[in-house]
């Protein structure tokens, strides 16, 4: 597209690059220009860059503040000159996304739901302000049982940056979990606020803090040893710290691209500080009519927004997409082979989780996001 468009505005053949006269936003009837032109990092007097134009239109593009979005060229005053046009086709403001899914997990049924209504435009700024709530319930016994709820709001363009972005949030969560003599219970409320920074075309650097002001922590599990081990945590404050990227075009549908997040948090505030590490990756090809995926860790978000997974350590999916028709805007049929580890047994074994997932994923007119999944798992050496 953008190719096409050059080429009668004088750019092939020319000594030096077009310039950039102005820039201009179409079809934004709710949404401010600057916050659109946030996305592009070019501005009067810059030089023409094909590239970054490309990029601005991905960054854009995977935003579910749009249904579509296309940069293209007008003559600008005169020869030499050029004035980039961003058109978009805005969505509804008001988003939500469902996930319902059955689990059989080394022995253990249960089934996990959870929702989250979204509003990705507030102030007509692309700001973001969202409520989720998540539940995993047992269905054979104590194996898991889980109640999560957050709230979060969003600056995608701190004070009117291209480049910093905020996160605040409180979340809190009640959780027992149990199996093969391992076991957690947490009641936890935490309270914090994170500062990102853009770097390059799609990277980005998070520091953030938290406060645990509800702090009730407790876990057991056994060693490789055979030894049982009882951990307490005491800590109140965390700071974390993380490098990501995300090439992806969609967060939810990916068709090419990767993502990648990887930081280490620290837990502080008692006597027994802890260190935590973390890292997560996926990469999406196109394969036939379908597209495929490694992952690393589930599938990370994308800068500042979220989404609910139920994954693996290490796995590889396969999706096929559906056709839009009626309610359905788009959709994918999935499955999704993996491993995960466990922890130990009794008598110091290696758990070795190898799972099968297969879900459906549709974008809906009434709906919105709706996420449907099976998951088995099963340790092969017992």
């Amino acid at each position: 597209m953008l190719c096409a468009m050059l080429a009668p505005l004088g750019w092939a053949g020319q000594a030096d690059p077009l310039v950039i006269e102005d820039l201009r936003c179409s079809g934004n009837a709710a949404t401010s220009c600057e916050f659109i032109l946030g996305h592009v990092y070019l501005g009067r007097g810059d030089a023409l860059d094909e590239t970054e134009l490309q990029n601005a239109q991905l960054r854009l593009s995977t935003l579910r503040t749009f249904q579509s979005v296309n940069i293209y060229l007008e003559k600008g005053s005169e020869r030499g000159k050029a004035v980039v046009v961003i058109e978009v086709v805005e969505a509804d403001p008001i988003a939500t996304e469902w996930m319902l899914g059955a689990s059989y997990r080394l022995g253990a049924f249960r089934s996990v739901a959870a929702g989250r209504l979204l509003h990705q435009n507030l102030f007509g700024a692309g700001k973001l302000a969202d409520l989720s709530i998540v539940a995993v319930t047992p269905l054979n016994g104590r194996s898991e049982e889980r109640f999560g709820a957050s709230a979060r709001y969003a600056d995608p363009h701190l004070f009117g940056s291209k480049r910093y972005f905020a996160i605040a949030g409180m979340s809190y969560i009640d959780a027992e979990v149990g199996g093969n003599g391992n076991f957690s219970d947490d009641n936890v409320l935490r309270i914090g606020a994170t500062v990102g920074r853009r770097i390059w075309d799609f990277s980005y650097l998070l520091v953030g803090y938290s406060y645990r002001a509800l702090n009730d922590q407790r876990s057991g599990h056994w060693r490789e040893d055979g030894s049982f081990e009882i951990e307490v945590e005491r800590n109140r404050h965390v700071i974390d710290f993380m490098y990501g990227w995300n090439s992806e075009d969609d967060l939810y549908f990916p068709t090419r691209g990767s993502s990648f997040h990887i930081g280490f948090g620290w837990d502080f505030g008692a006597r027994d500080d802890s260190d935590d590490f973390y890292v997560q990756f996926r990469k999406t090809w196109q394969v036939g009519n379908g597209y495929a995926s490694f992952l690393l860790s589930g599938a990370p978000s994308h800068e500042y927004r979220q989404t609910f997974n139920e994954g693996q350590l290490l796995g590889a999916s396969y999706a096929y997409p559906i056709e839009p028709s009626g309610n359905i805007k788009r959709g994918r049929w999935y499955v999704e082979g993996g491993y995960s580890s466990a922890g130990y047994d009794s008598a110091g074994h290696s758990l070795r989780e190898h799972g099968v997932k297969l879900g459906l994923r549709l974008d809906t007119e009434s709906l919105g996001l709706l996420d449907l999944y099976l998951f088995g798992s099963w340790d092969p050496s017992r």
